[in-house]
């Protein structure tokens, strides 16, 4: 630019002050504008994240109760699992479970023996209690003792069972079980 140029222009901005203060202005507002324009599109973004965290709050506080609930009832299982454990060195408890489930049955246990349990992992919390049991009596009597020691409190797994007649053309039956019973390390 020419010194005569700006000269011009400048007398120009002074003859007409409010029309270069406004078209100033208006450029000011442009570039403003711009710049607010390019925010808008950052702030969309991070208003969409935070209403997408927002959600996922709302359903974790929605769902709250419910998690409390389910811990609860699992609490609750845990401790009747608790309850219902043997402990090898308690045999007359032990034993004690199987005569309660003979007086139910009505059956007949001749014999009874806790045996030696497996080794297992020092670590472990739990271990697995074997028994050998014989039941005599009816088909029903032996039948329903078997179940009571399936469906019992106590957490069995029935590793073999037989049924067998006493004597040829008798009723009575005898039952040998072998199941182990989880309990306390």
């Amino acid at each position: 630019m020419n010194p005569n140029e700006s000269s011009g222009l400048l007398g120009l901005m002074r003859r007409y002050l409010f029309c270069a203060v406004c078209s100033i202005t208006s450029l000011v507002l442009v570039a403003a504008i711009w710049v607010l324009w390019q925010d808008v599109h950052t702030l969309e973004a991070l208003n969409r994240e935070r209403t997408q965290e927002g959600q996922a709050m709302l359903s974790t506080l929605v769902s709250g109760p419910l998690v409390r609930q389910e811990l609860a009832r699992a609490q609750e299982i845990v401790q009747r699992i608790e309850s219902n454990l043997v402990t090898e060195s308690k045999m007359e408890e032990n034993y004690g479970y199987f005569y309660r489930i003979q007086t139910q049955a009505k059956a007949e246990v001749p014999f009874l023996r806790q045996t030696s349990s497996e080794l297992t992992n020092d670590g472990a919390e739990y271990k697995v209690i074997p028994f050998s049991v014989q039941a005599t009596g009816t088909y029903e009597q032996v039948a329903t003792f078997l179940q009571a020691i399936e469906t019992g409190p106590k957490l069995s797994q029935i590793r073999s069972f037989s049924f067998r007649r006493r004597e040829a053309g008798a009723d009575s039956l005898t039952l040998t079980v072998e199941v182990k019973l989880l309990g306390r390390r």
